[in-house]
């Protein structure tokens, strides 16, 4: 068996899994690979949804690809920025998986998620550490529910997994506030 056949027999669901812990666990730990990929996730989404509207898929897929690489590129050249969006980008995620149970106007949602995605991310530049743990805990342990879902276990709804998420969330703090030092 080689990697390529290897890589194809694993679910898209296990990897976002193993991605998820490591997020929860040693989010502050991995910051610097996690702002470059936050960087080219946030700039390849935004720029293929908008060019997706005015180009064909490969012209699309094209000008985000290239938009992500230099988001990324930027994000790592400029380490504020990228902890801005590194931080806003977790923020922003947890606060979808919160509200995903509500049936709101899209613009609404958008709304409640770019103010989350700015609140966090200001905060994160004043208290690096602590909130990058915090919103890479919370976010990655809603990812870890959310892949284990994806993989077909039967996991509580409502309330019950509100706290399953956040039991998991402090935990991944936890060891992440143990583990780590400095900024």
């Amino acid at each position: 068996m080689d990697l390529t056949t290897l890589i194809s027999s694993i679910p898209s669901a296990a990897i976002s899994l193993v991605v998820a812990v490591l997020i929860c666990f040693m989010g502050y730990r991995l910051r610097k690979a996690g702002i470059m990929l936050a960087g080219a996730l946030l700039g390849y989404t935004i720029a293929h949804n908008i060019a997706a509207r005015y180009a064909d898929a490969s012209t699309a897929l094209l000008i985000g690809l290239v938009v992500g690489v230099l988001l990324a590129l930027m994000c790592s050249w400029l380490y504020d920025a990228g902890i801005f969006i590194l931080c806003g980008a977790c923020g922003a995620l947890y606060v979808a998986s919160l509200i995903e149970q509500f049936a709101m106007i899209w613009w609404v949602e958008l709304i409640i998620l770019l103010a989350a995605f700015i609140a966090v991310g200001v905060l994160a530049l004043q208290f690096v550490r602590p909130v990058l743990i915090i919103v890479s805990g919370l976010a990655g342990a809603s990812s870890i529910l959310s892949s284990l879902a994806l993989l077909g276990l039967p996991l509580p709804a409502g309330n019950v997994r509100l706290v399953c998420a956040l039991v998991l969330a402090l935990v991944g703090m936890a060891v992440q506030f143990t583990t780590t030092h400095g900024r």
